[in-house]
């Protein structure tokens, strides 16, 4: 198993090296945007693996208020830590993103991106609150509660895309008038490979977090 995490680690850097080759040196700049427009090949994997992250600790906290197992609380706190730190990494990638085309780093009218930072949030509380209750199982069972109301608010941010059209906020990349989006085929390889890449590596951390989450948790029965 070790030599399989490994490959898969190893794996992982190498597609997400190749990925940033490929976004960096290769891909040609945006038509519109430029070369900041590259930001892109990072960011929107970014939220896939968050959104991932939290539908798969909400999947987890569900297994947990049913079956009250150890095990699936692990793994419900090793997707929403992994998801967490991916989470932040996109709330930094987007104001660099947005400050050389929109103007700003950040708008507090953009309900995109306030229902982003709201589900940031709530999985701050999830972290905080798993750190201060001394009693297991009532952290645990809070957690799961917690676990999916925020879910539910990352649903809302999945809809706000299509909700609300902002002016500081793109729209669909992939393709757009006057050449912009990926209308290159270079365009297209670094974001799948970067899509692969990053999807990878979170496997990659949330295994290792599972091991974490489940070494401190060892005085507890994993088999029930």
């Amino acid at each position: 198993m070790a030599r399989l995490y490994y490959l898969l680690l190893a794996t992982a850097i190498a597609v997400c090296a190749w990925g940033a080759h490929v976004a960096l040196l290769e891909a040609p700049a945006d038509a519109l945007q430029g070369n900041v427009q590259r930001i892109f090949y990072f960011h929107v994997p970014l939220v896939w693996v968050s959104f991932v992250a939290f539908v798969g600790g909400a999947l987890m906290s569900i297994h947990y208020l049913k079956s009250r197992r150890v095990k699936s609380d692990a793994w419900a706190r090793a997707f929403i830590t992994t998801g967490w730190a991916f989470t932040t990494t996109v709330l930094v990638t987007g104001p660099l993103w947005a400050k050389p085309i929109w103007g700003t780093l950040w708008n507090w009218g953009d309900e995109r991106l306030v229902s982003f930072f709201v589900m940031w949030m709530m999985y701050n509380g999830y972290i905080l609150l798993r750190a201060t209750i001394a009693d297991f199982e009532k952290a645990a069972r809070i957690g799961s509660v917690l676990a999916l109301v925020a879910v539910v608010n990352a649903a809302l941010v999945v809809a706000a895309i299509y909700i609300w059209k902002t002016a500081s906020h793109p729209g669909p990349l992939f393709i757009q008038k006057g050449g912009s989006g990926l209308v290159d085929p270079l365009m297209r390889k670094a974001f799948a490979l970067n899509f692969l890449g990053f999807t990878l590596l979170f496997l990659a951390i949330l295994i290792a977090r599972y091991r974490t989450e489940k070494s401190t948790s060892e005085e507890y029965d994993f088999d029930t």
